[in-house]
């Protein structure tokens, strides 16, 4: 029997049957969890969960487990007009090493990721197997990464190029994953499940022909159904891989179903999409709008925030969208950005308020010449920095700038 029990109540060893709010409501990533520890019920607690239904009967003794507090997730906060000082905060934890340090240790990571993925999907379009290990070990050294400073990848997933875009973009949609997971506050275990999901979510691509995936122009109504069965190939892919889960799964096949039910394969809405599978949906789009292609140019960043921010109220969880952006930040890092004071700058990293991030000034608009270029903190008190303030982006291609040249990273 089924029985309605306040969080209070729940013990180690007690199997929930499922949770008394919404899917975004808990910090697990499935609706229905057996409680290994005390911590997890103080996890719980802190995210606000009051009540939890729990199979009467049919749990085992609970099991005595010291506590560990885990700190709750970061507030939501959503886009750029609507940001106020009060949610403009943001919690430092992804942020412990200054980026000028991680990005050496960032680009070794990202190298042995990508190599990763060109022998994953090699693997695959060869028929072979995919060897989880080395998937498994190329995002725990992304994670990792991230943790000391998610904008070392941030900016080194900017290098591109359009005849790797499959490589490219499965480590940056991986990349992606592991910091919107860290920002959402999920443990290690789940951060990593769906950051391996993210880096095998375009495998089944590899049985789509060269021809339409590398095609210059659009595609007719025939190739677009070729390119959509690549789903239904990374089911049956991942279907015969050892020691893939069921989140992994889930990623593969539902980054392109959508919230209100119009993506495919299947027409799924709502929370019938996994919280992986919604995630990675928002995660796919974002990288493949701001990807170069042979086909066409990427769109800025905080340009295709916006539209994220636009579409959510359709074809994405509007509330994951405010917490992705949240995440990315306002002003990613490497967006040319306009001060008050005429000057621009080039975003090196994030602060703890999503509006005042670091940046490198580089040029003066008003006298129209370049400035000796040093780097200053918008969030410190006026006087250390902070006493200009970004007014808006600006197109890099239109002033002949190259970001990632400013910063060092090309």
């Amino acid at each position: 029997m089924i029985k309605k029990v306040a969080i209070e109540e729940l013990q180690p060893g007690m199997h929930i049957e499922r949770f008394d709010c919404g899917w975004l409501d808990h910090p697990f990533i499935f609706n229905s969890k057996r409680i290994k520890s005390e911590g997890e019920i103080e996890r719980l607690k802190d995210w606000g969960v009051t009540h939890v239904y729990i199979e009467d009967g049919h749990n085992p003794p609970p099991v005595p487990v010291k506590i560990e507090r885990e700190r709750p997730p970061p507030p939501v906060v959503a886009f750029e007009h609507i940001v106020t000082p009060q949610t403009a905060r943001v919690d430092r934890e992804l942020r412990h090493i200054p980026i000028r340090h991680e990005i050496v240790r960032a680009q070794k990571v990202r190298q042995r990721a990508s190599q990763a993925a060109k022998n994953i999907l090699a693997d695959v379009r060869a028929g072979k197997k995919i060897q989880t290990r080395e998937a498994e070990t190329a995002v725990g050294e992304l994670d990792n990464s991230i943790c000391h400073n998610k904008d070392a990848l941030f900016l080194l997933m900017r290098l591109r190029k359009k005849d790797e875009y499959t490589f490219d973009h499965s480590v940056s949609v991986g990349v992606l994953l592991l910091a919107f997971c860290r920002a959402m506050g999920f443990d290690q275990e789940t951060t990593r499940t769906i950051g391996l999901g993210g880096l095998l979510h375009d495998v089944g691509k590899m049985a789509v022909p060269l021809s339409i995936l590398n095609k210059p122009g659009s595609l007719n109504d025939d190739e677009f159904k070729k390119i959509q069965q690549h789903v239904i190939y990374c089911k049956e892919i991942l279907a015969t891989t050892h020691n893939i889960s069921l989140p992994v799964a889930q990623i593969a096949m539902e980054h392109h179903e959508r919230f209100d039910g119009s993506g495919y394969p299947h027409g799924l809405s709502g929370e019938s999409i996994s919280l992986g599978g919604q995630m990675a949906a928002i995660t796919d789009v974002f990288d493949a709008l701001t990807s170069d292609r042979c086909y066409r140019t990427g769109i800025d960043q905080v340009e295709v925030l916006r539209k994220l921010y636009g579409w959510s109220r359709n074809h994405f969880n509007e509330e994951l969208v405010h917490r992705f952006i949240r995440c990315i930040g306002v002003y990613p890092a490497g967006t040319l950005v306009q001060l008050e004071s005429g000057l621009l700058g080039v975003v090196v990293e994030s602060t703890d308020n999503l509006l005042r991030p670091v940046v490198r000034l580089i040029y003066d608009t008003r006298h129209d010449w370049a400035v000796s270029q040093k780097d200053i903190d918008l969030s410190k008190p006026h006087g250390k920095g902070g006493e200009d303030r970004i007014i808006g982006y600006e197109s890099a291609k239109r002033w002949r700038i190259n970001p990632l040249k400013v910063l060092g990273i090309t």
